[in-house]
């Protein structure tokens, strides 16, 4: 049961690149209409999704104290990038749902654990303009805390969203994947769909 439900999952997701390809509808999201100053791992300031005009991207959101899921989309996105023969055009970006704990310097650790380059950027930012973000892109992002702990603590866990994003060059979300699962293979096809605009 749990297979066919993300066969369905995949097959729609591909559903809705293809269609944007061929009949053009409304995007899923649209963020050219906004911009949201964030930082990198080098506390540099970013404009997403401004600073990344003219390039397709690879988005998922993740937080670095994530004992599961988090590694496992990252992984994967990995995956979809070592799976492209060409990826001179394709930026892949993490953004933190966690600004709380995940600042510049820890979300550079991350990314030197996973021995990712210079094509994925990781981003963090202010709470509000995170949270603006998630409401934008209806991302679900909210902290856990055992019985035992307070709830001002900075040690809790967060229930997510489980979710891979494809944006075209122009700040417009045109497909979204369930993140740790989807195959590879899926996601590259939607973006030489995108290509081929």
């Amino acid at each position: 049961m749990k297979n066919t439900a993300i066969k369905l999952l995949i097959a729609f997701s591909t559903a809705i690149i293809l269609a944007s390809c061929n009949s053009g509808p409304e995007p899923l999201y649209d963020l050219s209409d906004t911009s949201y100053p964030l930082r990198n791992i080098d506390s540099s300031r970013v404009y997403f999704p401004d600073d990344f005009e003219g390039e397709i991207s690879v988005i998922s959101f993740i937080f670095t104290h994530c004992p599961d899921v988090c590694p496992a989309i990252t992984a994967n996105m990995s995956n979809i990038q070592r799976g492209l023969k060409d990826t001179t055009d394709i930026q892949f970006i993490e953004i933190s749902f966690d600004p709380q704990r995940d600042t510049p310097s820890v979300l550079k650790a991350y990314k030197k654990r996973y021995k990712l380059n210079d094509q994925f950027t990781f981003l963090t930012g202010q709470p509000e303009t995170v949270d603006s973000l998630l409401k934008k892109m209806e991302i679900v992002a909210v902290k856990t805390f055992s019985d035992s702990l307070v709830q001002d603590s900075s040690n809790y866990n967060m229930r997510h969203s489980n979710t891979i994003y494809l944006m075209d060059k122009n700040g417009r979300i045109r497909a979204e994947y369930p993140a740790s699962v989807i195959p590879p293979e899926h996601v590259i096809e939607d973006i030489q769909s995108l290509r081929n605009l």
